[in-house]
C-alpha cells in the first residue's frame, strides 16, 4: 500500500489559516476579504446567512454552494439556494399554499421563513442557528451556530475575536430607528475609531453591488438607525479542504512572507 506524507495535509492547513486571516490584523479597521454581497432575495436572514455560507465555500467549503470560484459571488448564481423556488412557491403567498411541496435544499428552507404566521421574508430569530447548521448538513458539512444575547459590551468583544479569527458573523439590527428590531446583516469588519467609538462593517443586503456599510455599534433607540439587537456566531466544525488551484496560489505568498522572517426580521 503506498504510504501518504502526513505533510502535505499539514501545509495545506497551514495555507487556509492564512488565506482567512483579516486583511490589517495588526491594526483597525480590520474586514474580512471574500464575503459576497448578495442582493436580497425572499428574506434577509436567508440572504445575510448566505453572505457568511458563501465566504466558507470560497475557503474550503466549496460545495456549500453549487456555483463554483467566482460565480459564488452573484446572487443570481446562489439565489435557489438561498430560497429555493419550492419554498418560494409554498410559503410567499399569504396564506401559504400548503398544497404546493415541502423543500429541503434552500437556507431559507431550514429557516422557516414566511413560514406560518410570517409574511413573505421574515424569520424568527430562534430560527436563524438552525437554519444555518441544518443547511450546512445538507451539504455535508458540520458548521455550528448560535444566538449571542450578551451584553453590548460582551456582544462586541465576541464581534471582534470572531472577526480576528477569520470569520464572519450577522447581527440582528433595528435599521429604521424605531427601536424595534427588523432587519439581519452580515458582518464583516470592525473599526476602533478612538476610545469607545466602535463601528462595525457589514452588507445591507439591499444591493449585489455594495461595498461595506460603517455603522456605530451601540443599541437599539428612536433617535438613529441600525442599533444592535444581537449577534448570530458562526463556525465551521471541521477542517477545511482547500482547492489544488489555491494551495499553489497561496504557497507562493506563504514563501514570500517567510523570506520576511422570539422577534421578527423585516423583509427589507
Amino acid at each position: 500500500m503506498k504510504r501518504i506524507s502526513a505533510k502535505p495535509i499539514y501545509f495545506s492547513l497551514v495555507l487556509v489559516f492564512f488565506a482567512i486571516i483579516p486583511t490589517s490584523a495588526l491594526g483597525s479597521p480590520v474586514t474580512l476579504s471574500d464575503v459576497p454581497a448578495y442582493n436580497w432575495y425572499h428574506g434577509c436572514s436567508p440572504t445575510a446567512a448566505a453572505s457568511v455560507i458563501g465566504y466558507w465555500d470560497l475557503h474550503g467549503y466549496q460545495n456549500l454552494f453549487t456555483a463554483s470560484a467566482t460565480d459564488v459571488y452573484l446572487t443570481a448564481n446562489v439565489q435557489d439556494q438561498i430560497s429555493s423556488p419550492e419554498h418560494n412557491a409554498r410559503y410567499d403567498p399569504i396564506p401559504d399554499d400548503l398544497t404546493k411541496p415541502q423543500s429541503w435544499n434552500s437556507i431559507a428552507d431550514f429557516m422557516s421563513t414566511s413560514a406560518g404566521d410570517l409574511g413573505m421574508g421574515w424569520t424568527y430569530i430562534n430560527n436563524i442557528p438552525n437554519g444555518i447548521t441544518g443547511y450546512a448538513s445538507s451539504q455535508s458539512y458540520a458548521f455550528s451556530a448560535w444566538n449571542d444575547y450578551s451584553s453590548l459590551p460582551s456582544l462586541w468583544t465576541d464581534l471582534v475575536n470572531e472577526i480576528n479569527a477569520g470569520r464572519p458573523l450577522m447581527l440582528a439590527v433595528d435599521s429604521s430607528g424605531d427601536g424595534s428590531v427588523d432587519h439581519s446583516i452580515p458582518v464583516l469588519a470592525y473599526d476602533i475609531r478612538g476610545g469607545n467609538d466602535l463601528w462595525y462593517g457589514a452588507y445591507t443586503t439591499w444591493s449585489e453591488a455594495e461595498t461595506i456599510s460603517w455603522f456605530q455599534f451601540r443599541g437599539m433607540s428612536n433617535s438613529y438607525g441600525w442599533g444592535v439587537y444581537n449577534a448570530t456566531i458562526i463556525e465551521p466544525l471541521q477542517p477545511a479542504v482547500p482547492e489544488p488551484s489555491t494551495m499553489l496560489l497561496l504557497g507562493s505568498g506563504l514563501l514570500g512572507l517567510a523570506g520576511y522572517g422570539r422577534k421578527k426580521f423585516f423583509k427589507k
